[in-house]
């Protein structure tokens, strides 16, 4: 999974909008989320390492739901970060070992499923895909008061099956003007393939993983457009082979990857939706 291929995709889907009989696009923009990098692993000590890069960031999305018909939808909502470095800081538990440097993390996710309603209930059941694309460049870093020579770029990703719930609803519109409407789901998934593209050379090794996302939303209804604000929290953990130095080989250096690497964005997000 890469950043272009992702992108194709969506630009794909678009192209298909108009040929379909009804459905919804909408745009989200969270002006300042919060995206924290938490990377965990053991190197070097036994009592553990910790990286962490917690930066400030805007963070788009991208949603399109589809009306299979009465009794079936799809969807699928694409994220990104836009992507500067930030202060990273790390330490092991325990010990004097201290690093920090900078750091650049961008965070792309894909989510595809199908939403079906439960019996004598507004709410539909989701089942379906989703994929994270992450990537860390960590570069001018100090390691124990001793700059590491070079850059790293560690690259993670992942592919997982999701379920949750999804709600809806559209109050009557006024006499004059839209009407009110209200839109929420959760999600829950489990990284069933991951791969990181630094081999490991020492450390604890795991694979695997989960996410989440929650998504609120609420606002103003016309028959065509629809204007919102919302909250969405989405997590990423990924469990990759870990424990690169920056330095192979030498007795002491700095991280340059971890085995559990944990990505939190949450914010408040404005949305335009376009209905056809």
């Amino acid at each position: 999974m890469s950043l272009n291929w992702i992108s194709l995709s969506c630009l794909t889907l678009l192209f298909y909008v108009p040929l379909l009989r009804g459905g919804e696009v909408s745009l989200q923009w969270v002006p300042q989320a919060r995206v924290e990098y938490e990377g965990v692993g053991y190197r070097e000590s036994p009592s553990g390492w910790e990286l962490k890069v917690k930066p400030w960031t805007p963070v788009g999305g991208i949603r399109w739901r589809e009306e299979l018909s009465p009794h079936l939808g799809f969807q699928t909502q694409y994220w990104a970060n836009r992507s500067a470095y930030y202060a990273e800081f790390g330490n092991s538990a325990g010990t004097h070992l201290a690093q920090e440097g900078q750091a650049r993390l961008s965070l792309q996710s894909l989510w595809v499923d199908f939403r079906r309603p439960l019996v004598g209930s507004s709410i539909e059941g989701v089942l379906g895909m989703n994929g994270a694309y992450q990537s860390l460049r960590q570069k001018n870093i100090v390691f124990q008061g001793n700059p590491e020579p070079g850059a790293s770029r560690e690259i993670h990703a992942a592919l997982g099956a999701h379920l949750g719930f999804h709600g809806k609803g559209v109050s009557h519109p006024w006499a004059r003007g839209p009407g009110l409407f209200w839109d929420g789901e959760i999600l829950l998934g489990h990284y069933l393939w991951t791969k990181n593209r630094l081999t490991s050379e020492d450390g604890s090794i795991r694979r695997g993983g989960y996410t989440y996302a929650l998504r609120m939303e609420g606002g103003l209804a016309w028959e065509r457009w629809r204007l919102s604000l919302g909250y969405t929290r989405q997590l990423y953990e990924i469990l990759v082979p870990g424990g690169r130095r920056f330095t192979p080989g030498t007795s002491s250096s700095a991280t340059a990857s971890l085995p559990i690497n944990k990505t939190d964005l949450f914010g408040a997000f404005l949305a335009l939706g376009w209905t056809y």
